[in-house]
């Protein structure tokens, strides 16, 4: 097994790229003809099959690499301890954001689907007073939805610690071997050939079984992966042959899209359900085999992302909506206008990150960690000396 004190560097450069994917992927909203809270007037329907390429892996990947990370703490800390740190890394910016920084992509929102005049500042108070007369749900944490099913995911968990030693035997039994390639296939199939197909993908906290069990699934399976180093040396091994059938199902998954096969009821579509997330599963497997055999160690660069990437997070949509927003007056050319949304994005980001780490009682509300009292007198002796 792992030893606890190792730090898992090629988790982390797959997360801070799975954030940067979401970012990415956000930005595409935005030109994509589905709906979403703005859209440009350069709607690009050729987007689609890359936007459709991410979506069956890139949020499954961050609730597996999630369920991973809370292990290794799990192993540190009692459960409850445990459950007051995560409840205060995570409610803290969740909440602040739902007040704060959700609440501009809400109005840029009600004014270009409903017509409304008023100023961000007319609109915030009623935000805040559950103003529901502007047909959304209102207030809402929209891209910030992961972070409330990622705390949920984690009590869950933490109360059922008792069942730890019994859990991690199954996991070595069943995903020591083959069972890592099928088994997750199967359960993720399931979902959404039935569970999807009857309810969708909310993102409402209480009424989201899909997601549940979809996303709460990927988390379990990274919390009981983390200490299975069978598994790890299984995927590091296997990286090529998944690499392979990631492209292959990724071509017949694109194709049966396109034919419309996907939508059909009865097994045409349940069978694409599963081929769906056996494509995910197989790009998930890819990433974490050769993540494992070429990520060895960290650096400076690599640790200063991994802290900022939660503040970019938590700000890049609202810059992402307001920017676009803003900017569709100007008609301005493709090119010029993503390229400004793209820098407004990354110096929100920076902006966001830097007030964090300067300014002490920003720093959970933007995702950081509370300075530590040995951190401050650290701090205090650089800034003397």
């Amino acid at each position: 097994m792992t030893a606890p004190s190792a730090r898992r560097h090629d988790l982390d450069v797959l997360r801070i790229g799975a954030f940067l994917l979401l970012i990415a992927f956000h930005l595409g909203m935005f030109y994509v003809p589905s709906d979403w809270h703005v859209k440009s007037t350069h709607v690009t329907p050729a987007l689609e099959p890359w936007m459709d390429a991410l979506s069956p892996w890139r949020l499954s990947l961050l609730f597996v690499i999630s369920g991973v990370a809370t292990r290794f703490m799990a192993d540190k800390l009692a459960a409850g301890a445990l459950a007051a740190q995560r409840t205060r890394r995570l409610l803290i910016p969740l909440l602040c954001g739902i007040g704060f920084v959700v609440a501009p992509q809400s109005w840029a929102e009600v004014v270009e689907k409903n017509g409304y005049t008023g100023s961000f500042l007319d609109f915030w108070p009623r935000y805040l007073m559950f103003d529901q007369s502007f047909g959304i749900v209102l207030p809402t944490y929209n891209h910030l939805w992961f972070v409330a099913y990622l705390w949920s995911y984690t009590m869950i968990v933490l109360a059922a610690a008792p069942l730890l030693p019994r859990a991690d035997h199954w996991a070595g039994r069943v995903l020591g071997g083959a069972g890592l390639f099928v088994v997750p296939v199967l359960l993720f199939g399931l979902y959404r050939a039935t569970a999807y197909r009857a309810w969708g993908e909310t993102h409402v906290l209480w009424a989201d079984g899909y997601a549940h069990l979809q996303y709460g699934t990927a988390f379990l399976l990274g919390f009981l992966l983390a200490r299975q180093d069978a598994a790890w040396a299984l995927l590091e091994k296997a990286r090529a042959g998944m690499l392979a059938a990631a492209v292959v199902l990724a071509v017949a998954g694109l194709t049966l899209a396109r034919l419309g096969v996907d939508d059909l009821p009865g097994w045409p579509g349940a069978g694409c359900a599963f081929l769906r997330e056996a494509y995910a599963w197989a790009v998930i497997c890819t990433l974490f085999g050769y993540a494992r055999r070429y990520v060895r160690g960290g650096s400076p660069l690599l640790s200063t992302l991994n802290e900022a990437v939660f503040p970019f997070y938590i700000v890049h949509q609202t810059a992402i909506v307001l920017a676009g927003h803003l900017l569709k007056p100007l008609e301005l050319h493709v090119a010029a206008e993503v390229g400004i949304i793209l820098a407004v994005t990354v110096a929100s980001g920076a902006a966001a990150y830097h007030l964090a780490r300067t300014v002490p009682a920003l720093r959970e509300p933007l995702g950081l960690k509370p300075h530590t009292r040995r951190a401050r007198q650290v701090s205090t002796a650089e800034k003397s000396g």
